[in-house]
């Protein structure tokens, strides 16, 4: 395993340091399953995206409404968390031509933040199913 620095040129990734500037890393993309499991807040980003761009405010919004109130996140978690996944390729910054205020930054689900969103969908599916099996929930 290599160093766990946070820069723009690599990403850790579960203990996997990712070095974007490699020329094998820029010829293949990481196994979604390198990312998982994703925290609460990150997949609940990946879900608020994807039906589609939106802005922070809107995405906190959304996840504070899907967790039922479980999840508020703050600016600052929220706007982490963004980051990360940004540095992560799994959101990008969306162009906002309907919106006046330059300040919002729009996001938006990239290929590979889909492909990992639906893997973290499937690995808590498997959990939810051997919690049914272990009778530890009704069906």
């Amino acid at each position: 395993m290599g160093d766990t620095n946070d820069s723009p040129e690599t990403g850790n990734h579960a203990g996997v340091t990712i070095d974007r500037e490699a020329p094998d890393a820029m010829s293949r993309e990481p196994e979604p399953q390198a990312f998982l499991p994703l925290t609460n807040l990150a997949f609940h980003v990946l879900l608020a995206l994807g039906d589609g761009a939106a802005h922070g405010y809107a995405i906190g919004k959304e996840v504070e409404a899907r967790s039922g109130g479980m999840l508020n996140p703050a600016t600052g978690s929220l706007y982490q968390v963004l980051k990360r996944l940004s540095q992560d390729s799994l959101i990008e910054q969306a162009p906002d031509a309907d919106d006046a205020d330059s300040r919002r930054q729009s996001f938006r689900l990239t290929a590979l933040g889909r492909r990992v969103a639906e893997a973290e969908a499937r690995r808590l599916d498997a959990l939810v199913t051997v919690a049914r099996h272990k009778r530890l929930l009704s069906r």
